[in-house]
């Protein structure tokens, strides 16, 4: 085995938003995803799984779980979370294996979030949104937000990787870009991407709980911060990209 979807019940689900949230800068994607999982309720029916994954599993309330995990409301929404960040020397297999089972499922968006690190963060009141969509239908429901087109520049990581394949299977992806902290967990800017959403996809996610727990997520999310900084550290050597993703 390589690393494959494992579906507990089978996916019943037709034309689903599927949303992913993986460690990255600022934890934007993987904040964001949380809370639209414990938002609308969702329950587990899946997880990834691999020999090339290291040996870590979650436990929670006494249960033990697989880090990279599928949860659904068995409404329209797919949410894919990671409790790990993704090394790169796995990244192709992962967005291969993942973006199959995407084109199975036959989504009618797949939505990335990811941050863009920005130095002087902490004088941004209110982080901008950049997207990339290619499907020109989700680009006229963008132009209706507050999010600016990702016009030029370089990304790479697991985003990107997921980007790549879900083009190359004519999946309609739209990737959310958030100014934000690169080496501290940012809920503050998975709020403003999730605004965007909600108002692009008139999805309606209530953010009210989210900005008042953001200071205890941001202290909660410390150690997966730390393991993903660690991951980033080696692509940042190498080149100097516009952004991360």
């Amino acid at each position: 085995m390589n690393m494959k979807v494992v579906e507990y019940d089978g996916i019943r689900i037709e034309s689903p938003y599927i949303f992913i949230g993986l460690p990255d800068v600022g934890l934007v994607g993987s904040i964001a995803v949380s809370y639209i999982i414990d938002n609308v309720k969702m329950e587990e029916i899946g997880h990834v799984e691999s020999d090339l994954f290291p040996p870590i599993l979650l436990v929670r309330n006494g249960k033990v779980k697989n880090p990279i995990r599928l949860y659904s409301n068995e409404s329209n929404m797919i949410a894919l979370i990671s409790e790990m960040p993704i090394h790169h020397s796995i990244l192709q297999e992962f967005a291969t294996s993942i973006a199959d089972w995407f084109k199975k499922i036959g989504p009618k968006l797949v939505i990335n979030m990811t941050g863009i690190p920005v130095q002087n963060r902490l004088n941004i009141d209110k982080p901008k949104v950049f997207y990339i969509a290619t499907d020109e239908h989700v680009s006229s429901l963008m132009r209706s937000t507050q999010a600016s087109v990702f016009e030029e520049g370089l990304i790479f990581g697991v985003y990107a990787a997921i980007l790549k394949a879900c083009i190359s299977r004519d999946i309609p992806t739209l990737t959310l870009f958030t100014q934000s902290h690169l080496n501290f967990p940012d809920p503050f800017a998975s709020i403003e991407a999730l605004d965007v959403l909600n108002k692009a996809l008139n999805i309606s996610i209530d953010l009210d709980a989210l900005r008042e727990e953001a200071e205890m997520i941001r202290i909660k999310s410390r150690e997966l911060m730390k393991q993903t900084e660690n991951i980033l550290v080696e692509p940042r050597l190498k080149t100097a990209p516009t952004f991360y993703g």
